[in-house]
């Protein structure tokens, strides 16, 4: 049974009482998440919440971000102070308090296009993408002669799993490209701009027209998915709650050398139905990564050579243990597509947005302990949760070690239906291709939703 709004109020005002924000903000974030507790859509409540929230916010944004709080409290009729407010909560990363508080100004001007965007642009951070879709398609004519709004159309219904109202807006986008009153007010100086967005829709499309010949791209497809919206291909599907929320992706996960040694077998496999060869692994210069990589030079049987300071032109397996883990000065040299390279992330967070995304990716998850560093353990004779130590052997040793682990009988058995997608999209071309086939150009930047949903954990 969830807590009632009174108890959520109570306990959060108790907490303010001693002095304990954290928990009095992580409490009274579950009322205004929107859509809001349905207390909320009441005055009495509004207003009573939002001066709750007034007390919080002066602890950790100060009395003057407090005071705009408060200035929606007595739930005015006119939206800006809504618009303001939520235009700061997206600014401080708090999207889904953004959405309750513009969905107000949106109710009192759906017609305004500034409102319009920014009540959109929270809902797409909060994954929110079929609400977005009806806020897009409420204003009469809107999405029909404004491109941004048109663009913001076929953008939210892709990733509800639309493509029917993407092919339809496509060449409208085309057509508002020509007619300076359907463009943002900025134009002509975002017209490169606006090229690049219909670009990106022509992308995702060309993938699904692609992915559908071999997957069925419905809201259960993860894997089709993420080679739509990243360009990325998913190794392998986690089996545990995919039908209670997870569908593929790991919540909490403690990897192991299987799960590093499934992942290898899975990139030889690709890149061989692919027919990409790899001359060498280059090594990063980060321990987990050096292990993984190690391991894969010898499991290929090529050279392992480290990956040179500003890059290398060569062709080779980039391989990293988790591309979250890598400093920026080293992405920088990562990011760009170079004939004959490919880059494969072991792990990949998928609720927090990466530098980029790569080309193979093991797995999705939220949270993680690695093999080699420090884990949690059921001590066998007082049966308590104990903290591992960081295994410190050397690098090689370690390697040597993964590569001699064990899968589980039935570890590779939905092989087939990953090389049948890799077989569905080996025909695409330029930026809309597997970035193992991509010569030039920037990775695309990772997406932390798609499609398909999944449970996350705060």
């Amino acid at each position: 049974m969830q807590p009632s709004y009174a108890d959520l109020r109570d306990k959060t005002l108790a907490a303010l009482d001693s002095q304990d924000a954290n928990t009095a903000f992580r409490t009274f974030r579950s009322v205004l998440r929107y859509p809001g507790v349905p207390e909320l859509r009441t005055k009495e409540c509004w207003s009573e919440a939002w001066e709750v929230f007034a007390r919080i916010a002066t602890v950790f944004a100060g009395e003057e971000f407090a005071r705009q709080v408060r200035g929606i409290s007595p739930l005015p009729d006119d939206p800006g102070p809504y618009y303001t407010l939520g235009y700061e909560f997206i600014e401080q990363g708090l999207n889904d308090l953004a959405a309750t508080v513009l969905q107000r100004a949106y109710e009192l001007a759906p017609n305004a296009e500034a409102i319009v965007y920014e009540y959109v642009s929270a809902l797409e951070r909060i994954g929110a993408h079929g609400h977005a879709v009806l806020a897009l398609a409420a204003p009469p004519g809107l999405a029909d002669t404004r491109f941004m709004a048109c663009y913001l159309l076929a953008y939210n219904s892709l990733m509800t799993g639309d493509l029917d109202e993407l092919r339809r807006r496509i060449p409208l986008l085309e057509r508002l490209r020509h007619f300076p009153a359907a463009l943002p007010d900025s134009a002509p100086e975002q017209l490169p701009q606006l090229d690049v967005m219909t670009a990106r829709l022509r992308r995702f499309l060309a993938r699904a027209e692609a992915v559908r010949r071999a997957t069925p791209l419905d809201l259960t497809d993860l894997r089709g998915w993420q080679f739509v919206t990243t360009g990325t291909v998913l190794l392998h599907l986690s089996p545990y709650g995919f039908d209670e929320g997870m569908t593929g992706r790991y919540a909490f996960v403690q990897d192991s050398q299987e799960l590093c040694l499934e992942g290898l077998r899975r990139v030889e496999a690709t890149l061989k139905h692919a027919g990409v060869r790899v001359p060498r692994v280059f090594v990063l210069p980060d321990r987990n990564s050096a292990i993984l990589a190690h391991a894969a030079a010898k499991h290929l049987g090529v050279p392992a050579e480290p990956w040179p300071e500003g890059g290398s032109e060569a062709p080779g397996l980039l391989v990293a243990y988790d591309v979250s883990d890598l400093d920026q000065e080293l992405l920088a040299s990562l990011r760009v597509h170079r004939p004959g390279q490919v880059f494969w992330s072991h792990l990949t967070c998928w609720t927090e947005a990466t530098a980029f995304a790569v080309d193979l990716t093991t797995y999705l998850y939220q949270n993680k302990t690695t093999p080699w560093g420090e884990r949690l353990k059921v001590n066998p004779e007082t049966r308590k949760v104990e903290r591992t130590q960081p295994d410190d052997r050397p690098v090689e040793t370690l390697a040597n070690e993964l590569l001699s682990a064990r899968l589980e009988a039935n570890a590779l058995d939905d092989l087939p239906t990953l090389l049948a997608l890799v077989d569905g999209v080996k025909g695409l071309t330029d930026d809309a291709a597997p970035g193992w086939a991509r010569p030039e150009g920037l990775r695309p930047r990772q997406l932390t939703d798609s499609p398909v949903k999944s449970s996350q954990f705060v």
